[in-house]
């Protein structure tokens, strides 16, 4: 194969990602940030109704701080010990625009990456968003439950 048509198949597989990328982003709605996917209910349902996330605890949230994000929900530890109390669920992008959620263990307080808002573990607005325009709402703060290892949020 020559220079130019090697040039010319790669520019057209990259054109192809690209368009692929973007029909993909342009099929969302435009009623602001994205919903996170969810999962459906283990087992088949159970009394709430509602979707669910599920962390598995023998390969994440280990230690007091770590964190994992899991269909659009941010789970971390807060405590030790497997029980609902030591964890704390929440949406995983920040309500302002959309930026990414991480705990900040040392600072007790979870942070936007985009403009630096900041919640407390129970959702409440810590700081509004810094350099921009516009504020926040509180985080939605989802209910867990522990069972045969696994941390299930329920998104409400």
């Amino acid at each position: 194969m020559e220079r130019d048509e090697f040039l010319k198949s790669l520019g057209l597989g990259l054109a192809l990602v690209c368009t692929g990328s973007c029909m993909s982003g342009c099929g969302k709605g435009s009623d602001g940030p994205e919903k996170p996917p969810t999962n459906p209910p283990p087992g088949g349902g159970g009394g709430g109704g509602g979707n669910t996330a599920v962390v598995d605890l023998a390969t994440q949230l280990k230690a007091i701080g770590d964190q994992a994000t899991v269909s659009g929900v941010l789970f971390f530890r807060i405590a030790a010990g497997d029980v609902p109390g030591s964890f704390v669920a929440t949406e995983s992008v920040c309500p302002h625009q959309a930026g990414n959620l991480v705990w900040k263990q040392a600072a007790n307080r979870v942070e936007c990456q985009l403009h630096f808002s900041q919640y407390s573990t129970s959702g409440t607005i810590l700081q509004q968003p810094q350099g921009t325009t516009g504020n926040t709402r509180a985080l939605k703060i989802y209910s867990t439950a522990v069972n045969a290892g696994k941390l299930t949020a329920t998104i409400a």
